[in-house]
């Protein structure tokens, strides 16, 4: 995933760069897969973890899992980005979002970033 790849930190370390604060930054996290249902391989968790130990989770049936979501709000939290919020729709559980794992069918969902100046 790319929290584990440093996306996050290297986003607002740009932002930085442009003269960003990040005690202003905004952050919100939509719709995602939660950790309860983000099953992977063992080995992926553990790579992922490694990169990000808040991102390690396990499903609610017992198997290796990711909470991406996690991952990112604890890598923007060590930014010093203080204005989070993440939304508490789990893509899998919600029949109103697109999620790959449920349907098997691809679909697009977006982000955005900008900058007030």
């Amino acid at each position: 995933p790319g929290m584990a790849a440093g996306v996050v930190p290297a986003a607002v370390e740009a932002m930085v760069r442009l003269g960003a604060d990040p005690a202003r930054i905004t952050a919100r996290t939509g719709p995602a897969v939660c950790g309860r249902c983000y099953e992977v391989p063992e080995a992926l968790r553990a790579e992922v973890a490694e990169a990000e130990p808040a991102a390690y989770a396990e499903t609610n049936w017992g198997t290796p899992a990711v909470d991406v979501v996690a991952g990112v709000h604890a890598q923007l939290e060590r930014l010093g980005v203080t204005d989070r919020q993440a939304s508490d729709v789990c893509t899998l559980e919600s029949p109103d979002h697109f999620s790959y794992r449920r349907e098997g069918t691809t679909g697009r969902l977006a982000g955005y970033v900008w900058l007030d100046r």
